[in-house]
């Protein structure tokens, strides 16, 4: 009987240290907390805003520039990335980005705090379909160390 009594004090302490670490999540600033992008580490994050059409000029190709909000832990060797193609698109292809762009760790501010950046990737030779205002891409923005492993990553469709 003794021992029914101490396993229920145990189960009461472990529910009690269970709820009280779930509450103080809960009340965690969002930083802290992460958001549905995180993979790995409380403050990487990553989400996309706008996207806008890029047109092509004679000395580069047309693209789209995306603002991207980003959120890292402290380390030299994190890089912020896009990819991206037409969201529509139904060929052979499918998984294949239309244009890619990375912003070098010097140029990121790992700090745990949220900042925001306008990456331009401008579309990858080989890709001459058309595209250009008005048309829905799908954009992959992460948070990636130096092998190409995502800490955090965000996928949006939205039109240009």
């Amino acid at each position: 009987m003794h021992l029914l009594a101490l396993r229920r004090r145990v189960s009461v302490v472990a529910v009690t240290a269970l709820l009280a670490g779930a509450g103080t999540l809960a009340a965690a600033p969002p930083a802290l907390a992460g958001d549905d992008s995180t993979i790995f580490g409380k403050d990487n994050t990553v989400t996309v805003g706008e996207a806008t059409y890029f047109p092509a000029t004679t000395q580069n190709r047309d693209g789209i520039t995306a603002y991207v909000t980003y959120s890292c832990d402290p380390a030299p060797t994190l890089y912020l990335g896009i990819a991206w193609r037409l969201a529509d698109e139904r060929d052979s292809q499918i998984n294949s980005p239309r244009g890619v762009a990375t912003v070098q760790p010097s140029q990121l501010t790992c700090d745990g705090q949220k900042h925001t950046v306008a990456i331009t990737a401008r579309t990858l030779l080989g890709n001459h379909l058309p595209f250009g205002e008005g048309d829905p891409v799908k954009v992959t923005a992460s948070v990636s160390n130096f092998e190409g492993a995502p800490y955090a990553q965000r996928v949006v469709v939205t039109t240009l």
